[in-house]
């Protein structure tokens, strides 16, 4: 304590060296509690690896997958599990595997670390942590977008891109083996065209377009990595086009021959109609529309397959000089289709190509682009007319009127 001084003065008394023992003899038991609580956690982890030398205890760690390939059994799981530090003893895990599945199911499967061997034999018989890609592919999709589009709709980052073999370099690759080989994937034999060349304009056709209009706009589901390669991925596209098109639903081909046309032809009309109006009930009338300009030997004058030649929206308006554009979709300065579809035409669509509307159409206009109403007519100047009411809807909606 103080004195008068305000300096530190120890009172020598009983009281005092009692004072001091008692807090001597308290550091001593923290002390000691201490050097316990040490020798305890030790001793407690130490048991724990004792008792876990031969098969985890406990619910589990931190999440991991594993792949499990076509053809595989229990063992080679087993194995892998190991590697991942899910289970200790292989041989556990693959005796309580079978019990459930005589071998285990391909794909990738979420799971668990430090998983007791029972654990993770129900993890990997339970289809819940199995990983199920849902990929749809939208209807009216260009082909040279679609992975781009998938990419972005998983939200997937640059590992899960490489992983899935989905790099713009094995994008290619894959298009250019399918473009060699269609059979391949199964590719619709309406797909077949002579390539060779020249074509309007002395364009190169891309290997994506030579595939165009001929992939069914669905949504499918996959599994990481066993089917969802390139060539995998298109392979079942192309089969749900062959499915829906074919004898046993739409059947494309015999009603393409009662119109006059072919059933090539039939995809790139119903390409069109997907690019051009969203309302179901005006595609028939569209159809119309493209059937009675070719029959008159008129020039198809439809922006959305100029557009794709340039590589552009379809929704977007023609600037100066491009309805002038000389390639195989420049439908202003010739008469008749375009070389290839411009899109993955939906059902609707084929339908409505195979259905057109009775009239005597042979211009149309969307006159408001948001809630999609189109006008048709029968004569040009009717056709300007409506044209006009587009562009003061365009005025007066500017945000939703496109470049």
């Amino acid at each position: 304590m103080f004195d008068e001084n305000n300096e530190v003065r120890w009172i020598g008394t009983e009281a005092s060296r009692r004072t001091k023992s008692a807090i001597a003899v308290t550091l001593s038991f923290v002390i000691l509690l201490g050097g316990m609580a040490v020798v305890g956690v030790k001793g407690y982890g130490a048991y724990m690896d004792w008792r876990q030398q031969d098969d985890y205890i406990g619910d589990g760690g931190t999440a991991t997958q594993v792949i499990v390939r076509e053809g595989v059994g229990w063992g080679t799981v087993a194995d892998s599990l190991v590697g991942l530090d899910v289970i200790r003893d292989p041989g556990l895990f693959e005796r309580e595997a079978l019990k459930l599945a005589a071998g285990p199911v391909p794909g990738t499967w979420n799971i668990l670390t430090h998983l007791p061997a029972k654990t993770a034999a129900k993890m990997m018989n339970d289809p819940d942590n199995k990983w199920i890609m849902k990929i749809t592919m939208r209807e009216g999709r260009r082909l040279s977008s679609l992975f781009e589009t998938l990419i972005d709709d998983l939200d997937l980052n640059e590992d899960d891109v490489k992983r899935l073999g989905w790099t713009p370099e094995k994008i290619e690759a894959a298009l250019a083996e399918i473009v060699a080989d269609p059979k391949s994937i199964g590719l619709s034999k309406w797909a077949e065209q002579d390539w060779t060349g020249p074509f309007r304009g002395n364009v190169e056709i891309e290997d994506a377009t030579k595939l165009e209009g001929f992939l069914f706009p669905d949504t499918y589901f996959f599994t990481p990595p066993i089917d969802t390669g390139v060539k995998s991925i298109l392979a079942r596209f192309a089969e749900e086009f062959n499915d829906v098109t074919g004898p046993k639903d739409l059947d494309i081909a015999a009603k393409a021959q009662a119109l006059g046309y072919s059933a090539r032809e039939i995809i790139i009309i119903a390409s069109i109609i997907e690019a051009e109006v969203f309302i179901e009930a005006d595609r028939p009338k569209v159809a119309r529309v493209i059937y009675n300009r070719l029959k008159e030997d008129m020039p198809l004058q439809m922006d959305s397959v100029v557009n794709y030649g340039l590589n552009r929206s379809g929704k977007a308006n023609l600037e100066e000089g491009n309805q002038d554009t000389e390639t195989p979709w420049g439908v202003y300065n010739f008469s008749g289709l375009p070389l290839t579809p411009i899109n993955s035409p939906s059902r609707s669509a084929l339908m409505a190509a195979v259905n057109p509307a009775e009239g005597n159409w042979l211009y149309f206009v969307t006159i408001n682009l948001d809630t999609g109403e189109t006008l048709f007519a029968d004569t040009y100047d009717e056709h300007v007319q409506q044209r006009e009411i587009y562009r003061k809807w365009c005025r007066e909606n500017p945000a939703s009127c496109p470049d």
